[in-house]
C-alpha cells in the first residue's frame, strides 16, 4: 500500500480529527493563500483546492469573490463536515495523483499537501494539477521550504515507512517552462506569520504561480 493509500483509507480521517478545532474558523488575513489572492487583486471564477479538508478556505473564497468552488479531499469525515457546514462548496473524494474530474479551473490551490505525497506519485500529481489548471490560470502552492531536500518520518504512523518530504515544490512547475512565479511569501510554520528569520525546519513558502504556456520561449534566430 502506497503512502497515499494510507491517507485515503484512514490517516486522512485521523488528521482531520486532530485538526478539527483549528478548522472551525479561517482568519483570511493570516491565511497566506487568501492573502496572495487579495494582494494581487485576483478574481477567480472557478477554484479547485486539492487536499481541501472540510472546505473552510474555499467557502471564504466563494463568498468573497462569487467563485464556483470544488474541493478534492481523501477524508470522508472532512467531506461530511464540509457538506453540512459549507453547502456552496462541491466536494469530490479523491487523491492528488488521481483527481476524478475532467473540467478545468482558473485557480488551483495545493496548500500543505505535497510533502505527504508518496514519491512514486509525485510527478503524476504534478501532471494532474497541470491538467486541471487552464492556461493563464493561477496556481497557489504552500509547503515547507528548507534549503535542501529533507525527509522526516511521519510521527502519527509508527508501523509503516511513512515520511514527510520537504522541498521547493514550485521549482518543479517552473522547470517545465510553463509557469512563472508571481510571488513568494515565506514564514513560520508554527505561527503562520511572515518571518524573515525563521529556522530551517520551520520555514514555509507560499507561491503564486501563473501558467503561461507560450510566454517563456524565445524564438531562435538562424
Amino acid at each position: 500500500m502506497s503512502q497515499d493509500d494510507l491517507f485515503g483509507t484512514f490517516e486522512g480521517n485521523n488528521w482531520f480529527q486532530r485538526n478539527r478545532r483549528v478548522l472551525e474558523h479561517l482568519d483570511s488575513d493570516a491565511d497566506l493563500p487568501c492573502r496572495l489572492i487579495e494582494m494581487y487583486a485576483l478574481r477567480p471564477k472557478k477554484v479547485l483546492e486539492v487536499g481541501a479538508a472540510n472546505g473552510y478556505r474555499l467557502a471564504t473564497i466563494g463568498d468573497r469573490y462569487g467563485a464556483t468552488t470544488v474541493a478534492v479531499e481523501p477524508s470522508s469525515q472532512a467531506i461530511g463536515d464540509g457538506r453540512s457546514r459549507f453547502p456552496g462548496v462541491r466536494f469530490i473524494r479523491g487523491l492528488a495523483h488521481q483527481v476524478p474530474l475532467a473540467e478545468s479551473f482558473d485557480m488551483v490551490i495545493v496548500n500543505f499537501v505535497f510533502h505527504w505525497i508518496d514519491r512514486c506519485n509525485l510527478l503524476t500529481t504534478v501532471a494532474e494539477i497541470d491538467r486541471l489548471l487552464c492556461d493563464g490560470g493561477f496556481l497557489i502552492i504552500g509547503d515547507f521550504l528548507p534549503s535542501n531536500f529533507v525527509r522526516t518520518r511521519y510521527q502519527h504512523i509508527v508501523d509503516a515507512d511513512v515520511y514527510t518530504y520537504k522541498q521547493d515544490y514550485a521549482s518543479i512547475f517552473q522547470a517545465s517552462g510553463l509557469y512563472r512565479v508571481v510571488s513568494l511569501l515565506t514564514g513560520d510554520h508554527s505561527s503562520k506569520a511572515l518571518n524573515s528569520e525563521v529556522g530551517e525546519q520551520e520555514r514555509i513558502g507560499t507561491w503564486l504561480l501563473r501558467k503561461a504556456s507560450g510566454e517563456h520561449y524565445i524564438e531562435a534566430v538562424r
